[in-house]
């Protein structure tokens, strides 16, 4: 019987080396987590909420057309930059879900063909990454060097100097915002659509495999412009959140 007690010990061995693993890979995917995924869904969020005001809530209106309009591209720019970073690293860089979710966003701003012409919001994918790397930033943090976006008001700053001042995209996507009144009438509001769309499912999706939600309610996508009335939009099923 003396060999029992080195194997308790044998398994309890392998049962301790077991559970510390777990713990080290759960303390590694928060870490993950913190760095990658979570800017990635406040990215998502900010921008499909920002979406949904601007063509379901009435568009921009003065006298804060050219902040919005402005802080509206800085949102765009922002999820592009995240979504290159979630691209190269964390846990979901072969995820098929979020691959297609997120290609579906890239290809709403991206296409150009008869039902999506040359307009506003059209970003080709390589703007789409050049504009994305252009907000990133590598600052030093809890986890040592980390990534983040600069600030929106860096992001003003830079509207003024080449390159994107020099970005015809950019300056029609600026200028279709300033003039956004009725959201009916915003050129390339299809793009938009479209992408909000996406971001809904995107964020279902991640969401559910993180264990947690941004948004307390129930998300809404925005309406085809066929099945957009000509009167005021229906505001009453708005949750204040979605509001952005």
């Amino acid at each position: 019987m003396n060999w029992i007690v080195p194997l308790a010990m044998g398994v309890w061995a392998v049962w301790t080396w077991s559970h510390d693993q777990e713990k080290n890979r759960e303390k590694e995917r928060a870490r993950i987590a913190a760095l990658y995924v979570n800017p990635f869904l406040s990215a998502c969020e900010d921008l499909q909420s920002r979406i949904y005001s601007i063509l379901e809530l009435g568009g921009i209106r003065e006298p804060h057309a050219k902040a919005d309009a402005e802080e509206t591209l800085y949102l765009v720019v922002r999820f592009f930059g995240w979504l290159t970073t979630v691209s190269r690293y964390g846990p979901y860089t072969q995820n098929a879900v979020v691959i297609r979710l997120a290609e579906g966003v890239r290809g709403a701003f991206a296409t150009t063909d008869p039902e999506h012409p040359m307009s506003p919001f059209n970003f080709s994918r390589t703007e789409q990454k050049a504009l994305g790397k252009m907000v990133m930033s590598r600052i030093r943090g809890e986890h040592g060097i980390e990534l983040d976006t600069i600030s929106y008001y860096d992001f003003k700053e830079r509207l003024s100097l080449p390159p994107l001042a020099d970005s015809e995209t950019v300056q029609m996507t600026l200028e279709a915002l300033r003039q956004a009144k009725d959201p009916r009438n915003l050129s390339g509001r299809e793009r938009l659509r479209e992408a909000q769309s996406y971001l809904v499912d995107l964020l279902s999706y991640l969401e559910g495999k993180e264990g947690f939600s941004l948004f307390p309610g129930e998300r809404k996508k925005c309406a085809d412009s066929e099945a957009q009335p000509m009167g005021e939009p229906a505001l009453k099923e708005v949750s204040v959140g979605q509001a952005g």
